[in-house]
Formats: C-alpha cells, structure tokens, sequence
C-alpha cells in the first residue's frame, strides 16, 4: 500500500512540476521587466521596452527537462554579459547574476 501511494504522489508531482513548466515567452516577457527595472539610464529603458524582447530573444536558449527548464541568455553582444535562470513552479529563478 506505502508504493502505491508513493508511486502516485510521484506522479502528482512530476505532473504538477510539468504543467506549471513556463514558456520561452514568459521568459522574455519576465527579463525584459527584469532588466527594465534594474536600469537607472532613461534611454536603456527607452530601449529596452521598444526593442527589448526581440533583443532577448535572439539571445536566449532554452533547455527544457519537462518537469523544469533552464535560460541561458547573453547579452555580451550588447555589452551586459551572460544570465542563465532555472524556470519552475511558473517562476524563474536566476543560477547567476548578469557578468559585465
């Protein structure tokens, strides 16, 4: 009785995990606000929200393990460096900070 309550509380979880796995366009929707608010400069915020989200997505890989994804975004071309963010749980969660 203890596997099979185990086993399906395994696949509640691997189900939830699944379908709460958020989307490439959450993602950019999510840096580019991300990054808009980090900004003090009126003109990269100017930028940013005509331009931004093509920016971002020409710059973003997405790996994706069904139950969570991982983000991989560089920026280096314009001068901002590299992020890389695990998406889970419809969040996103930065691995590492953007390295200028």
């Amino acid at each position: 009785m203890k596997r099979l309550f185990s086993l399906i509380l395994a696949i509640m979880v691997i189900y939830i995990l699944s379908a709460t796995n958020p989307e490439r366009a959450d993602y950019i929707d999510w840096i580019n606000h991300t990054t808009m608010e980090q900004s003090s400069n009126l003109l990269k915020k100017g930028i940013l929200s005509l331009a931004g989200e093509s920016i971002f997505d020409a710059g973003t890989t997405k790996s994706d393990y069904v139950v969570f994804s991982i983000y991989k975004t560089d920026f280096t071309e314009v001068g901002m460096g590299k992020i890389t963010t695990i998406g889970v749980f419809n969040q996103f969660i930065p691995l590492t900070s953007l390295e200028k």
